[in-house]
């Protein structure tokens, strides 16, 4: 079978209405895997949210890349190294200036745990619709890195979230207010 060029008449035996359908189809069935790759990770934001607020801390520990947000924090307060992570709150500050005088070098480790990811989002003000209508960012930075800003006020300034895919699963590598 020849290569139909779209100048040209599809082979003997197929209608350009059955070329249409078959391109149809592929093209449909391709807005469709792009629609659930974008949904994909609002279904971790959802399960990381229900599990924070039913302390159910095997969730938690799955959904949570504990050593990359604690790896991103500590490249944030070394000035030498790169770090993804944007401007930080003033509280932000303040906390982990009392953990450094508190724990000393074991400051992050101390300070970022499931309990600390938990108590991020028992920030969010309560809403009918939940977690969504808080979001007040949302962009993929890359196929793999979801980066989502989420307001908490007035308890607290917005939350920064990034979600990253590994392997066949999204987890948070980042988070911090």
């Amino acid at each position: 079978m020849r290569l139909c060029l779209c100048w040209e008449k599809p082979p003997k035996g197929i209608s350009w209405r059955s070329v249409g359908r078959i391109l149809g189809v592929i093209l449909s069935i391709l807005m469709l895997c792009t629609l659930l790759y974008g949904v994909w990770p609002y279904l971790t934001l959802w399960r990381l949210e229900r599990a924070a607020h039913q302390d159910d801390w095997e969730t938690l520990a799955e959904l949570v890349d504990l050593g990359r947000v604690r790896a991103e924090i500590q490249a944030r307060l070394n000035k030498d190294q790169a770090s993804v992570i944007g401007a930080v709150s003033d509280g932000f500050i303040a906390w982990i200036e009392t953990g450094i005088h508190k724990y000393g070098r074991e400051a992050i480790p101390s300070l970022v745990t499931l309990s600390w990811v938990r108590d991020q989002f028992a920030r969010i003000p309560d809403h009918a619709l939940g977690l969504w209508v808080a979001i007040s960012g949302v962009f993929f930075a890359a196929p793999d890195d979801l980066r989502l800003q989420i307001e908490r006020a007035p308890a607290a300034g917005p939350l920064f979230i990034r979600l990253e895919r590994q392997g066949l699963s999204w987890r948070t590598t980042m988070i911090y207010d």
